[in-house]
């Protein structure tokens, strides 16, 4: 055989073995390039949703949709539900501390104490997402005191706005999150998998 043949059939392997590399490379990022673009959906559809509605803090509905996306539809879900039980309960006893305490900012930080304590300890008993939803109603009423203390005095009346507009951010960052989820859920069935 010539130098030119020898030449032209090392190529066309070694160009079939590139090509190959590069298929099993696409297939081996392939869930999670879908992955991503699920990611991306559900936080732009979130944010399209917070910000056609005019609330105050869109991002948290990003935010709240990149968080709830996990690879798996049920474990995406079932963490959605669990942030929304955690932030309403949350939300809930930042507007009955404030009710309790509406004039005594020591009170009031006393008793934000305690329930922090009370949903961290809860925490520590439960587990997987409904630790999650126990710790994340601690620290809602805290983001939410944030928002409610002012330079002096005690919490400022807007209180049941605030916990209701925080609520509806959460909400409908999980509620996106979960219908993209939902809708671009191709299941994982394998070339070995038996037939249905």
């Amino acid at each position: 055989m010539s130098h030119a043949g020898l030449w032209a059939m090392y190529s066309a392997r070694a160009g079939g073995t590139a090509r190959w590399r590069v298929v099993g490379a696409l297939r081996s990022v392939g869930p999670a390039l879908l992955f991503g673009l699920r990611v991306w959906a559900a936080v732009s559809l979130a944010l399209y949703v917070a910000f056609w509605l005019e609330l105050d803090n869109a991002y948290w509905a990003g935010t709240s949709a990149a968080i709830v996306c996990q690879p798996s539809l049920g474990a995406s879900l079932r963490k959605g539900s669990f942030r929304m039980i955690g932030t309403v309960l949350g939300a809930v006893a930042i507007v009955v501390l404030t009710a309790c305490f509406p004039q005594s900012r020591i009170g009031f930080l006393l008793g934000l104490a305690v329930w922090g304590a009370i949903c961290g300890f809860i925490a520590t008993l439960l587990r997987n997402f409904a630790s999650y939803a126990a710790a994340l109603a601690g620290y809602t009423a805290v983001i939410l005191a944030s928002d409610l203390l002012g330079a002096t005095g005690g919490a400022k009346g807007e209180v049941f706005t605030l916990a209701v507009t925080r609520v509806s951010e959460i909400c409908i960052g999980i509620v996106c999150a979960g219908i993209v989820l939902a809708g671009t859920d191709f299941g994982r069935r394998g070339s070995d998998s038996p037939p249905n």
